[in-house]
C-alpha cells in the first residue's frame, strides 16, 4: 500500500485526503485504511491521535502515543537512516471519525528483506495499537490486518512484547511464528494502597530492615536528597544528560547491549519528550537521588493515566556497593503512591532484582507474520529460531566475556555502517 500524502495541506479527517486509501468492508460499511509516511502527515494527525489515546481503554499504550512517536521520528528519522527506516502509520477512518491508529515503520534489515516493526522499535517497550472501543472490534481488527498484509510493502511484520491482554494479541492469534518461552513485565500493583506508610509497614520485616540500612549507610556519607524534575522544568535537560552518561558507564562495565543509548540523538529525543503530551493524561519525569547535591542514582520514567513506566535507570558506579539505585527506587515508589499512580511498571526486561519490588506480572507475547516466502524463512528460522538462542547465550555469559564480545560487536557494527545493509542480519540479535 502506498497511501502517503507528501506535502499536501489537507485536514486529517477530510475524504479528499484519502485518495490512496484501501477500502475495508465491515458490517455493510466501507471504511478507509490509509498509511501515513512523513512527519508532515503525522503532525496533521496530532489532535485526532491524542483524542484516540484518551478513548482507547487498554493499558500499555504509552509507547503508541503521539508525544512518544512524534518526538522519536523527529530525532531519528533523518540523515543516514532515511533509506532504512520509514514510518508506516496505519489509520482507519469511518468518514471523518478515526477508529484506529497503528504506528508501525518499515525497516530494511538486508538488501533483500524489509519488515514492518513498531514505530520507535526497539525503544518502544510494548507493541499494540490505539482503537475506539465502541467501534473497533476483533473482527474489524482482523480485516484491517488482512488488508495490511495484502497491500503493505515488505516481507513480514515482527512484533515483540505484545501484551496478552491487548486486542492486538487476539487479532494476531494463530498467525505466524513466535519464539519459545514466556515474556512478561514485572509490575507493582498499587491498587488499594492508601499511603506510603501503610505500604512500607506491610513489607516483610527483613525487607524493611534492608531498605532502612541502605539509606542509613548513604546518609553517613553526606546530605541525601531526592528531587523529581518534570519534563521542561529547570534542571530536567541537564539531568537527562547525566543519567545517560551514568547508564553508558554501566553498560560498558557490564558488557551489556544497548547501542541506542550511545547515539547522540537519544539525548535529544528524551529532552523533547513531554512537549506535546496530553497534560491530563500524564507526563515525563526525571528522578534524582543526590549526595551533597551530586546525583548518584537517577531514573527517567513516563506517566500515562494511572500507570508509570520505569524507562531508564542509572547509578554512579563509584557508589555501587551502597546500592543507590535501590534507595532511588524506594523514593520513586513513594512518589508514585503519593501522586495517585496505580501501576508501577518495570517493563519487559527479565531482571531478577525486580521480584523484591513488584507483586504481579503481565504476560506478553511475540508474533512474526510473513508476507512473502522470504519473510517466511526470516520469521521462522531467524526471528523465532536462531535470534533468541543467540541472545540467550550472550545474556548467559559473564560480564568480562560480554565486555570482550561487546568490543567485537562494536567493530562489526562500524563495518556494517560503512557497508550498507549487507551486515545487518549479523546484528539483528542486538536490540
Amino acid at each position: 500500500m502506498d497511501a502517503s500524502m507528501r506535502g499536501l495541506n489537507r485536514s486529517p479527517g477530510a475524504l479528499a485526503a484519502r485518495d490512496a486509501a484501501v477500502l475495508v468492508e465491515h458490517d455493510g460499511r466501507l471504511l478507509e485504511l490509509e498509511c501515513r509516511e512523513t512527519l508532515y502527515d503525522l503532525d496533521a494527525l496530532q489532535a485526532v491521535w491524542q483524542t484516540l489515546e484518551r478513548r482507547c481503554p487498554e493499558p500499555f499504550t504509552y509507547f503508541q502515543g503521539f508525544d512518544w512517536c512524534r518526538n522519536w521520528c523527529r530525532a531519528f528519522l533523518s540523515g543516514e537512516n532515511g533509506d532504512q527506516l520509514r514510518p508506516r502509520v496505519y489509520v482507519l477512518w469511518d468518514g471523518p471519525d478515526c477508529l484506529m491508529i497503528w504506528p508501525l515503520m518499515a525497516r530494511r534489515v538486508s538488501p533483500a528483506i524489509t519488515i514492518l516493526v513498531p514505530l520507535t522499535a526497539p525503544m518502544n517497550q510494548y507493541a499494540t495499537l490505539l482503537h475506539d472501543p465502541a467501534r473497533f472490534d476483533l473482527a474489524l481488527g482482523r480485516a484491517v490486518f488482512d488488508e495490511i498484509r495484502k497491500h503493505g510493502a515488505g516481507d513480514a511484520i515482527c512484533l515483540d512484547h505484545v501484551p496478552q491482554s491487548a486486542l492486538l494479541a487476539r487479532i494476531l492469534e494463530g498467525r505466524g511464528s513466535a519464539p519459545e518461552g514466556l515474556q512478561q513485565s514485572s509490575i507493582l500493583d498499587l491498587t488499594g494502597i492508601a499511603d506510603w506508610e501503610s505500604h512500607h509497614a506491610g513489607l516483610p520485616k527483613k525487607q524493611r530492615l534492608q531498605r532502612n540500612s541502605r539509606r542509613n549507610r548513604l546518609e553517613k556519607l553526606g546530605a541525601l536528597d531526592y528531587q523529581v524534575y518534570p519534563a521542561g522544568s529547570p534542571g530536567y535537560a541537564e539531568h537527562i544528560d547525566q543519567c545517560i552518561a551514568m547508564k553508558q558507564g554501566w553498560l560498558k562495565g557490564t558488557g551489556r547491549l544497548g547501542r541506542d543509548l550511545f547515539d547522540p540523538r537519544f539525548a535529544a529525543f528524551l529532552r523533547d519528550l513531554g512537549g506535546t503530551a496530553c497534560e491530563d493524561e500524564g507526563g515525563v519525569f526525571l528522578h534524582a537521588l543526590t549526595l551533597d547535591g551530586v546525583p548518584i542514582a537517577m531514573e527517567l520514567g513516563m506517566r500515562f493515566r494511572k500507570d508509570y513506566y520505569c524507562f531508564l535507570g542509572a547509578i554512579d558506579l563509584a557508589y555501587q556497593k551502597f546500592s543507590p539505585g535501590k534507595v532511588q527506587m524506594e523514593n520513586a515508589q513513594r512518589w508514585a503512591i503519593e501522586t495517585g499512580i496505580r501501576r508501577f511498571d518495570f517493563l519487559n526486561d527479565p531482571s531478577t532484582y525486580k521480584s523484591s519490588w513488584t507483586n504481579t506480572t503481565a504476560p506478553l507475547t511475540a508474533c512474526y507474520v510473513p508476507f512473502s516466502s522470504l519473510g517466511q524463512l526470516y520469521c521462522r528460522h531467524w526471528m523465532a529460531g536462531l535470534r533468541p538462542r543467540l541472545r540467550a547465550v550472550y545474556d548467559g555469559i559473564g560480564p568480562a566475556w560480554r565486555s570482550r564480545l561487546r568490543g567485537v560487536i562494536d567493530v562489526v557494527q562500524r563495518f556494517a555502517g560503512r557497508n550498507g545493509g549487507s551486515m545487518s542480519l549479523v546484528l539483528c540479535c542486538i536490540p
